[in-house]
């Protein structure tokens, strides 16, 4: 499958800017699942000052923020060409061993209520790959989805306490539980052509489990399925705080209004 994706990150600035920067998350690379055909992030209100590679394996990008820029904007468009391999990724470019994947982070610490779920719903280590679906299906059924009650600050717990989130709160939630049980887990954003072309489209968020003698395995708990070809991987960490899209600091005195904007279209091959 061919997808090409347009995505529009628009930052309105009534104020004064004295300097700032930005880091950006938002290139992909090629893998099992993926070749990139082409790329492009454009910039207004800032420039590009060097990019490189974290310790994760993602493309970064620094920007520096113009003074006194009233508009930032990072207009993003690329197409790439995916197979499905069934979520399974054998190859991703990364410094870190695998026992880094196993440690807790702010935002995947389980609590009370989590590990009372995970003593109620045990993993099978004898039919591992069966039992993480078993998981993921029972954290979605648990965890309704419904945007605007959750954001990027909040926790695995807090969510599973409340009953309410989205695919970032599913996806914590899952590597809380597997962390528990000490299985290398992390997280995943990228982008995702849904089947009811009525839902609406966001970067996307979703889990890596790794097995032994087959690699990195997809679970994308909010839709109850491995990824496929019509996933596109972006980044790879411990949890969101590590491969947030955009992150930065602006030094001055003014109020920011953010727009988003998003399409992701079949091309035919």
């Amino acid at each position: 499958m061919i997808l090409k994706i347009q995505q529009k990150i628009n930052y309105d600035i009534n104020g004064i800017v004295n300097f700032g920067y930005n880091k950006l998350i938002l290139t992909p690379q090629n893998d099992d699942n993926q070749i990139i055909r082409f790329w492009d992030i454009s910039i207004e209100g800032g420039k590009k000052e060097l990019s490189s590679s974290d310790h994760f394996g993602n493309l970064v990008d620094l920007v520096s923020i113009e003074s006194n820029s009233t508009k930032i904007k990072y207009d993003v468009v690329g197409e790439i060409e995916t197979k499905n391999t069934s979520g399974i990724t054998k190859t991703f470019k990364q410094d870190l061993p695998l026992w880094c994947y196993t440690s807790d982070t702010k935002l995947t610490k389980p609590g009370n209520n989590i590990v009372s779920f995970y003593k109620k719903n045990p993993i099978d280590f004898s039919d591992l790959i069966k039992s993480l679906h078993t998981l993921s299906n029972k954290i979605k059924t648990s965890i309704k989805y419904k945007s605007g009650k959750t954001d990027y600050k909040t926790n695995a717990e807090e969510a599973f306490r409340n009953k309410v989130g989205v695919c970032q709160d599913h996806t914590h939630i899952f590597l809380s539980i597997l962390r528990l049980n000490n299985l290398p887990c992390r997280y995943v954003s990228g982008f995702f052509l849904p089947k009811n072309k009525n839902q609406n489209l966001a970067m996307h968020a979703w889990a890596e489990v790794f097995v032994e003698d087959l690699g990195w395995i997809g679970f994308d708990i909010s839709n109850g399925v491995s990824p496929d070809d019509s996933y596109v991987v972006i980044a790879k960490g411990f949890d969101y705080n590590n491969i947030a899209p955009v992150r930065g600091v602006i030094n001055g005195v003014f109020v920011e209004n953010q727009n988003l904007e998003l399409s992701i279209e079949k091309l035919d091959q």
